[in-house]
């Protein structure tokens, strides 16, 4: 296949890839082992109606292997070993034994142990997520034990019995067992990769959306600036119609003082001359006026403060990323309180601040988290709170994260670049008279609060 016509998910970094598999793994190998547990009493069922005599000792073997499947699985969480190891030891235990009876029981009771067998072993295979050499490796372990404990017990020509009853159906049924768990492997690996390829997708559309809603912001203060701008040369520009009408008032007198002269020049004519001179410093004042007007623009951060409800600001920017919270699986939850609440500030870098601040969050929390915002007066004080119950980010990662920037103007600088978002939030909330905390636990998650005097 041509390199240019393979999926996108061929392409995923095999790190990330292995820790997907190793998640989804650990999942069904807990879903695994804890049916061999539960079916022990389903094989004691089994030996209790066809095997009355050997009851008692059948319930030992079958309680020895469910506590040692337990205590395996147990040690091995405690352990912290990977779970690949304790599956195959557990799986592999648990299929000698079931091999080892099924070769041991009479001719007369073969069958239904041998198709209980097939059940467990096919049930196994569907639940399972390895490689199909596991499974490969576990069933011809199984053929073994069968082969020669049926051996030790019988003589060779008495084979044929084995396949005649049940033998034969567990061979065939655990040979398509392997197929199935072949199947699945391939299938589950396949969408493993389709849906880090979606996470990865969305978390660029996050930070697209990031992006956009930072050339919105910078879109906005340019054009208030430019009305800014527009304002002060328009001002100039009427001064300078006002001057130079004056200095053509001036010309005329002039023009009409050398009109009414003639001769040489006359200390009047000179006189014409100097206005003339003033009026050539005018317009050379003038021009340069024009050209300080077009520099006016210095690139800080300069703060249009206003009184304003913020209410309607904090919901808009939390509702704008409601779809990209679903993205990711993450809900918002709102708890805003009815009442307005005024404050002083920017309105445009104040509903930038809530929006870098919630992307964040969004970007940096994991799948199915929920997100709390919280809104309240607080003794005079409009108080933005924002919880989320995933993992700890970590004091000096949160640390990292927020004092990336040393100064406003840097932030200014910083609104298009990923990787900033937080710091951005944090230094334009403190530069506008607010007050910016972090903190988090492994109890409670991450918290965040924003601080406003009311107005």
């Amino acid at each position: 296949m041509s390199k240019s016509l393979k999926p996108a998910y061929l392409k995923i970094e095999p790190a990330v890839l292995a820790y997907e598999r190793d998640k989804k793994g650990i999942y069904y190998a807990y879903v695994t082992i804890w049916t061999i547990i539960f079916a022990v009493p389903l094989f004691w069922l089994l030996d209790l109606i066809f095997l009355k005599e050997y009851w008692d000792t059948m319930l030992t073997v079958r309680l020895g292997t469910g506590v040692f499947t337990y205590l395996a699985y147990y040690n091995g969480l405690k352990r912290k070993v990977h779970f690949m190891t304790y599956l195959n030891v557990i799986v592999g235990v648990n299929m000698v034994v079931s091999a080892a009876i099924c070769a041991w029981v009479p001719y007369g009771f073969a069958l239904p142990y041998f198709l209980i067998f097939s059940v467990m072993v096919l049930l196994l295979n569907t639940t399972v997520y390895w490689e199909v050499g596991y499974s490969i490796f576990h069933v011809c372990v199984s053929y073994v034990v069968i082969i020669m404990l049926f051996g030790f017990k019988n003589n060779i020509e008495s084979y044929s019995t084995l396949v005649t009853y049940g033998g034969g159906t567990y061979f065939v049924v655990s040979a398509f067992a392997i197929l199935i768990a072949f199947n699945r492997y391939k299938i589950l690996t396949r969408e493993i990769e389709k849906n880090i390829v979606i996470d990865n997708a969305n978390q660029q559309l996050l930070e697209q959306n990031e992006q956009i809603n930072d050339q919105n912001i910078l879109i906005e203060e340019a054009n208030r600036r430019l009305r800014q701008l527009s304002d002060y040369r328009q001002n100039t520009l009427r001064i300078m119609i006002h001057d130079l009408k004056n200095f053509i008032g001036s010309n005329q007198m002039s023009i009409d003082l050398i009109t009414r002269k003639s001769g040489n020049l006359t200390p009047e004519q000179k006189e014409i001359l100097s206005y003339i001179n003033m009026g050539n410093k005018k317009l050379h004042y003038l021009s340069g006026k024009l050209s300080d007007s077009a520099e006016a623009d210095s690139g800080e951060v300069e703060y249009r403060y206003e009184r304003f409800d913020a209410v309607p600001e904090i919901e808009a920017a939390a509702v704008s990323l409601v779809d990209a919270a679903a993205m990711k699986e993450v809900q918002l939850q709102f708890h805003i309180a009815p009442d307005a609440m005024f404050i002083q500030a920017d309105k445009i870098f104040f509903n930038h601040i809530l929006y870098k601040l919630i992307a964040n969050i969004i970007r940096f929390t994991q799948k199915g988290t929920v997100i709390d915002l919280l809104v309240a007066n607080v003794d005079d004080n409009c108080v933005i709170e924002l919880k989320d119950n995933g993992l700890a980010l970590g004091k000096a990662k949160m640390d990292e994260l927020f004092n990336k920037l040393n100064n406003p103007n840097e932030a200014q600088q910083a609104l298009n670049q990923t990787g900033f978002g937080f710091s951005v939030a944090r230094q334009l909330t403190e530069s506008m008279n607010g007050q910016f905390y972090y903190s988090c636990s492994e109890a409670q998650g991450n918290y965040y609060r924003i601080t406003f005097k009311l107005a």
